[in-house]
């Protein structure tokens, strides 16, 4: 009988980020990396349940795994721009509460989190982070609902696209439970 492997990581990833610029290396080794940097012997059969499978441009469109137990703080942040949630962002930690801070430049964004990741996936992560920590994600439901508005208001035509005039199924599946 094998031993059982320390899952330690809130990020496992299949295959490595390598040094060039979005270089990824090992995808197809069915041992996964920590945060995408550090081999382990655990494969995804090892994770427990509250670890989800995931893709991210913040993970360069690695599959990964995101631990969604455990956290603090989760908050969102939507990007005005001709398209739904692949520029949105949600912000993580699992230590404490998340800080908004301005940059030298202006800029208004979180500086404190664990992990952050943007895409479709968002939606899903919100909802495991909600069963999994406990946590009353109702400012994230609000913020994808404005996200539909603002879509549907200023850009028509990707708003048709997406939801053939009709968003109440998506709106539905924004305020369900996992």
């Amino acid at each position: 009988m094998g031993r059982k492997p320390r899952i330690n990581s809130f990020i496992y990833t299949y295959g490595k980020f390598g040094k060039g610029f979005r270089e990824i290396l090992d995808t197809e080794n069915k041992f996964l990396y920590s945060h995408g940097r550090y081999p382990t012997k655990i494969v995804a059969e090892d994770l427990p349940e509250d670890y989800i499978k995931i893709r991210s441009r913040t993970l360069w469109y690695m599959t990964g795994f995101l631990k969604t137990s455990g956290v603090v703080d989760i908050q969102y942040k939507m990007a005005k721009l001709n398209h739904l949630f692949k520029d949105d962002y949600v912000f993580i930690s699992y230590k404490e509460k998340l800080k908004v801070e301005e940059d030298r430049f202006g800029f208004i964004d979180y500086v404190n989190y664990d992990a952050c990741f943007c895409g479709p996936d968002i939606l899903d992560i919100a909802h495991a982070i909600e069963k999994y920590s406990h946590l009353d994600i109702l400012h994230i439901r609000k913020g994808m609902k404005e996200k539909v508005r603002w879509l549907k208001k200023n850009e028509p035509d990707f708003y048709e696209t997406c939801f053939h005039g009709n968003d109440k199924k998506f709106l539905k599946e924004i305020d369900s439970k996992w």
